[in-house]
């Protein structure tokens, strides 16, 4: 006689019921509601040439992040009849974590799971020291993998609209498994950004088929594909350089395990940074953390890693 099977909508709720407490139902009906997104100013891009009728969408400045704009619903990126678009819709919380990385200009930096581009974004405008439309520095390298061809596609569909000609020349497009990089090319680079393939609750709770046949060992098995990535990027990485490890998902098997781990294994070669939070960011014990429950943004956990020199 089989066994009945569990619903692993029962186990989902279970098991986030164990890891958050009484706070999981509001964050499980946050994660049902859309994102919350802002528009953030394409630095690349001369406002000038933007069409008034599009900046009807746009709404006030945001309260403390540069450059980004509230979104009106009118907003639609359709409006603009420009070559290189002026704004880029993002999660609030993903800025934040891209910006964590502190890239300077003539840095070599990595962007490992790049797709679909909007870090690369904010990393580059850094890296080139952008503003007002202008480039003031492309002595940097800037390497953008993403090993799946449909997501890399969408990635180069990116960097054409929001990149100008001589910015895209120093952006070497890559599409190999990250968790190999390490092997062929340690210590090359003095910034990594690691957007790590995850769970992804907030589509989980979207798709029935997926709760129902969810299980813990799906986040515990992300959390095992992770630090292999993880540990390519500390590979990778030039004696000081940084490291910035995050996912959208809220399981803390893909979250501060994955730090705990490198720790255990590289205790004595690393420094995880403490950062001030931002907004409405928490402090986790390696990291800091989005929840969407306070103010719609994320989920989105990031955490800031150095190599010792």
């Amino acid at each position: 006689m089989s066994k009945k099977s569990v619903d692993g909508t029962v186990v989902f709720n279970e098991y986030f019921t164990s890891v958050y407490g009484d706070r999981w139902t509001g964050i499980h009906d946050a994660l049902l509601k859309d994102d919350k997104k802002v528009a953030r100013r394409n630095l690349f891009f001369r406002q000038e040439q933007a069409q008034a009728s599009a900046e009807e969408g746009i709404g006030a400045p945001h309260e403390f992040l540069p450059h980004c704009f509230e979104i009106n619903e009118s907003f639609d990126l359709g409006l603009f009849d420009t070559p290189m678009l002026p704004y880029y819709r993002m999660d609030p919380a993903s800025i934040i974590a891209a910006q964590s990385l502190a890239v300077q200009p003539g840095d070599a930096v990595l962007d490992m799971c790049a797709a679909p581009g909007g870090k690369s974004l904010v990393l580059l405008e850094s890296l080139t020291a952008a503003q007002e439309g202008e480039c003031l520095d492309l002595s940097g390298r800037f390497v953008a993998n993403e090993m799946s061809a449909k997501r890399k596609f969408r990635m180069m569909s990116v960097f054409k609209r929001y990149l100008p000609k001589e910015v895209r020349s120093i952006v070497k497009i890559r599409g190999v498994d990250g968790s190999i990089i390490g092997l062929n090319k340690k210590q090359d680079f003095d910034r990594i950004l690691l957007d790590a393939p995850c769970s992804g609750e907030r589509g989980v709770v979207h798709k029935k088929s997926e709760l129902q046949t969810w299980k813990v060992k799906r986040t515990k098995s992300f959390g095992i594909r992770q630090y292999s990535l993880l540990s390519s990027a500390f590979m990778a990485l030039k004696p000081g350089g940084r490291i910035v490890y995050s996912t959208c998902s809220i399981s803390p098997h893909e979250n501060d395990e994955v730090i705990r781990k490198l720790i255990k294994r590289k205790k004595n070669e690393i420094d995880i940074l403490e950062l001030d939070p931002i907004g409405p960011s928490e402090k986790t014990e390696f990291g800091q953390q989005f929840l969407p429950d306070r103010d719609g943004w994320g989920p989105i956990y990031y955490s800031v890693i150095q190599k010792g020199e």
